[in-house]
C-alpha cells in the first residue's frame, strides 16, 4: 500500500476502495450528520422483525441508540456508501448475494481504515447477518454456542439496531432516496439502493 500522510489523502483512498468494492458512490460525513433515534430501533420490536434476537449483529444483542450516540462522541469522520441495484433482482432470488457484497464492502473499508491508522474504525450494513451467512446453520455460533462468529471479516452489525436515520444520511450526501416502487401492487420495478457506513 503506497504510504498516506494526510488525512484527506486516507479519506479519499477510502473512497475510491469503496467503490471499488462495488460501492456505486460514497462520501465523508461528519459525525453530526449521523442522526439517531429510539424510534427507528423500536420497529425491529414493533412488529417484531422475523430476524430479531437470531444473531449478534441485531437487536437485543447490540447496544441499541444509546451505544451509537456515545460511540459518534468520539468518532471524526464517517464513510457513507451506496449499491443501487434494480429492485427485481434485489428481491429475486439474487437478494442474498447483494446483501453479502454490502456486508463484505462495509467490512471491507472498515478493514482498510484500521491499515491506513484510523484504529477504532467500525463498519455496520444493513440486514441481518444470520440470514446472509449462516441461513443454512440452525442457529448463530455466537449466541448458541458462545462461540466464535463464522464470518469474523465479512459479517457487520445492522444500522437498524441502533436507530440510525438512514433518509437523513442520503440527506447529508446529497443523494436521493430510492426506495422499491410496485406497480399494480405486483411488480417490483425502478432501482433501490442499499447502503452502509463506517464509522472513523
Amino acid at each position: 500500500m503506497e504510504k498516506l500522510t494526510t488525512t484527506k489523502q486516507k479519506l479519499d483512498d477510502l473512497l475510491s476502495a469503496a467503490r471499488d468494492m462495488g460501492a456505486t458512490d460514497a462520501v465523508v460525513l461528519a459525525p453530526e450528520s449521523i442522526v439517531v433515534e429510539d424510534s427507528l430501533a423500536e420497529k425491529c420490536t414493533r412488529p417484531k422483525c422475523i430476524n430479531y434476537g437470531l444473531s449478534k449483529s441485531c437487536p437485543p444483542n447490540v447496544g441499541g441508540p444509546g451505544a451509537m450516540r456515545k460511540r459518534l462522541e468520539t468518532v471524526d469522520f464517517a464513510i457513507f456508501f451506496k449499491i443501487e441495484v434494480p429492485s427485481a433482482i434485489l428481491y429475486s432470488g439474487q437478494g442474498r448475494e447483494l446483501f453479502q457484497l454490502l456486508h463484505e464492502t462495509a467490512a471491507g473499508i472498515e478493514q482498510r481504515a484500521v491499515a491506513l491508522g484510523f484504529a477504532n474504525a467500525r463498519g455496520y450494513a444493513g440486514n441481518s447477518c444470520k440470514k446472509v451467512f449462516c441461513r443454512d446453520f440452525l442457529e448463530c455460533r455466537v449466541i448458541g454456542e458462545n462461540g466464535q462468529c463464522r464470518n469474523p471479516d465479512r459479517a457487520r452489525e445492522s444500522m437498524s439496531g441502533f436507530g440510525i436515520n438512514v433518509t437523513k444520511l442520503y440527506e447529508a450526501a446529497g443523494w436521493p432516496f430510492k426506495g422499491v416502487v410496485h406497480e399494480n401492487g405486483a411488480e417490483v420495478i425502478g432501482m433501490s439502493s442499499l447502503c452502509g457506513l463506517v464509522l472513523l
